[in-house]
């Protein structure tokens, strides 16, 4: 383990740190700090495709534990045994690429923080498409090198394996789908409002209504999970086998946004449309998890044939 590598484990966990002590004091609305929470700020520009409130209280907290268990363990991992380590062994489970991706995630959700706070829309969803793309990196990163290692892994070390897999892939990739959320929401604020730091109520650009632009971003949604459905199945499958907290996440999502609109007026569009969302990542779940036991299974049977054939 080189300087370079250890300084830049340090860096990403001063930018996790720093990203949840910056989210935690934003619930209060530190004076100071801030001008307001970020719930105040979404309830000023309001539309149809953003979540009941529940659904941030919920997935924020578990965003961040996870993510700790995952970065002390990598901390902890520092000092254990090279061929018990995932930074030490030979290559690297978690290579410099992988925290030049963790960093700007975690470190562009402060700067988020900071711009949503001042109500600058377009720096908000630009810091938001920063750590979004970053997270992928992180994760496409962890994925592919974990891969192209697997059977040695499997072979000489699964705790290792099994705890990249749940602690850093699964819970970045938690993050990954919870900031794909939200950057789509503030793609819905930039397509409706102005900014409008001082001013109440936010000034609507008038070119499109507000029902109008929450299908906009609703409909991103459906596409980009068909999208990524047929590329963690079909294209990637044995970098991504193991990674499935994206559907739960955007289970939530759907759910506390068709609870929302059900109590609005004039919803029925954007609650047809989450509906449909809902829908299909609740198939498209199904469909992972029975394509993974027939591959699984598969697997098995090449595998044992391979034992008969040598025997």
């Amino acid at each position: 383990m080189d300087k370079a590598q250890l300084a830049l484990i340090f860096l990403g966990f001063v930018c996790y740190l720093g990203s949840f002590i910056f989210a935690y004091l934003n619930t209060f609305g530190v004076e100071g700090l801030y001008f307001s929470t970020n719930g105040d700020v979404d309830n000023k520009y309001f539309q149809q495709a953003s979540p009941k409130a529940i659904a941030f209280a919920i997935v924020w907290p578990i965003i961040y534990l996870w993510n700790l268990a995952g970065i002390v363990y990598i901390l902890v991992s520092c000092c254990l045994a090279d061929e018990k380590s995932p930074v030490k062994m030979t290559p690297t489970l978690v290579p410099k690429i992988f925290w030049l991706g963790y960093c700007l995630a975690f470190g562009s959700t402060v700067g988020w923080l900071f711009a949503f706070d001042r109500e600058i829309l377009g720096l908000s969803f630009a810091l938001l498409l920063i750590a979004v793309l970053s997270v992928y990196l992180a994760i496409g990163t962890s994925c592919k090198v974990v891969a192209d290692n697997v059977d040695a892994l499997e072979a000489n070390n699964k705790v290792v394996l099994w705890l990249m897999r749940i602690l850093i892939q699964n819970g970045l990739s938690t993050l990954a789908t919870w900031l794909t959320v939200a950057t789509l929401l503030n793609l819905a604020d930039i397509i409706i409002y102005e900014d409008s730091f001082g001013v109440t109520p936010a000034v609507l650009r008038g070119n499109i209504s507000v029902i109008n632009g929450s299908t906009v971003s609703l409909a991103i949604l459906l596409v980009i999970v068909i999208t990524w459905f047929v590329l963690e199945n079909f294209v990637f499958e044995k970098y991504c086998r193991y990674i499935y907290t994206i559907y739960p996440v955007l289970i939530l999502a759907t759910s506390a946004l068709i609870d929302k609109l059900r109590a609005l007026p004039d919803s029925n569009q954007n609650l047809i449309m989450a509906s449909v969302d809902l829908a299909v990542v609740l198939v498209a779940l199904i469909a992972r998890v029975v394509l993974a036991i027939l591959r699984r299974n598969k697997r098995s049977q090449r595998r044992a044939s391979l034992d008969h054939e040598m025997k």
